[in-house]
């Protein structure tokens, strides 16, 4: 039987009673994943989560896909994406940033992956994006199995942009999270070795307010600057992100008052072997105009404010767009874990070859 006949694969809006369903189903995925089954260290994807991802008031609302089986009329893969502009070289081309593929797991190596990447290339095709954008890990996932695949069916070249070779994690509650991951007893010795949050007192420090947004946009306009390859934010898109309840924004200002840095973060559910804790996904790393224990302090200021909201510690790939040592010096820990950027060329760009510098973010 082939996939057209077991399946539908289709471009759709979301409506507000969707979120709640495909939360479920990208959960279910991401939990069923073999890796996860053997280490945990997944992602239970709540419905304010996928507001946060695709939410935005600038987001396209038709670019998204999903699968439905014909015999159940369940909906069984699901891929969205989002709108952003990318910067190369001082050029901005608008590129779509597909995110959370999803396949249920009693229907997955039927090639529902690569149809969903197909379609949603004939979305981005139709609606004049210049690029596409895909993350994908090199230990056992098969995302990029199913990009390559989709490459090939649409004789669309793949780049790869960016090699990450480490992870950061911060931990601030290791009985807890190592309840979701595995790690073996010398790694959870580590980290309660790192566990500790030095506090800090600074009348520069503070949390952000919705007054501060024409500085934090400035400053993310900065790391553009700086950079070969990097996201440009948008106004609108970064103040909603901001504004949510879910997002940890931390400032730095100068002796004048004037913001000059920030982290930020924001929440999701760190998942496995039948547990989860709440855990911050860190963002953007804006710290090159601090001074290395000012951005040290910065760093743990955010744990601080970590800890009160819950979150049993913070993580993300490191691009290194800013400089390591005030983080490691706020006992953030870095480990090896290979991540690739890969960027699928629509439309003829003048895409470098070596990338000597890049700033993205994470939603």
């Amino acid at each position: 039987m082939s996939l057209d006949d077991e399946y539908i694969v289709e471009q759709f809006t979301v409506e507000e009673s969707d979120i709640q369903p495909l939360a479920e189903l990208l959960t279910g995925a991401f939990l069923g994943d073999d890796i996860v089954q053997q280490q945990g260290g997944s992602i239970i994807l709540s419905a304010e989560n996928f507001k946060l991802i695709f939410g935005s008031p600038i987001i396209d609302n038709e670019m998204f896909v999903r699968v439905r089986h014909k015999s159940t009329n369940a909906f069984v893969g699901f891929i969205g994406a989002i709108s952003k502009v990318l910067s190369i070289d001082g050029k901005k081309y608008k590129i779509s940033l597909p995110a959370w593929l999803s396949v249920h797991v009693n229907h997955r190596k039927k090639g529902l992956a690569t149809a969903m990447g197909i379609r949603m290339h004939r979305l981005a095709m139709e609606k004049g994006y210049d690029a596409g954008i895909a993350f994908h890990e090199h230990d056992g996932h098969h995302g990029l199995e199913a990009s390559q695949a989709m490459a090939r069916e649409t004789n669309t070249p793949l780049h790869e942009l960016a090699f990450m070779r480490q992870y950061i994690v911060r931990c601030y509650d290791v009985k807890n999270a190592t309840k979701v991951i595995k790690v073996k007893w010398y790694e959870k010795l580590y980290f309660k070795l790192k566990q500790r949050v030095k506090k800090v007192k600074s009348s520069r420090i503070r949390l952000y307010t919705p007054d501060d947004i024409d500085q934090i946009y400035d400053l993310s306009h900065e790391l553009v600057d700086r950079n070969q390859v990097a996201i440009v934010q948008n106004r609108e898109d970064l103040k909603w992100k901001l504004g949510s309840p879910n997002v940890l924004c931390i400032v730095h200002e100068d002796e004048n008052g004037k913001i000059n840095g920030f982290i930020n973060g924001w929440e999701f559910l760190l998942a496995g072997f039948g547990h989860s804790v709440k855990f911050g996904w860190l963002d953007t790393v804006h710290t090159h105009n601090l001074a290395s224990k000012e951005a040290q302090n910065l760093a743990n200021f955010m744990g601080q404010e970590a800890k009160k909201l819950g979150w049993k510690g913070l993580q993300t790939p490191y691009i290194p767009y800013f400089d390591p040592k005030p983080l490691k010096a706020a006992n953030f820990i870095f480990y090896r874990k290979k991540l690739g950027l890969y960027l699928f060329d629509l439309s003829g760009m003048s895409v470098p070859e070596n990338v000597k510098s890049i700033y993205f973010e994470w939603r």
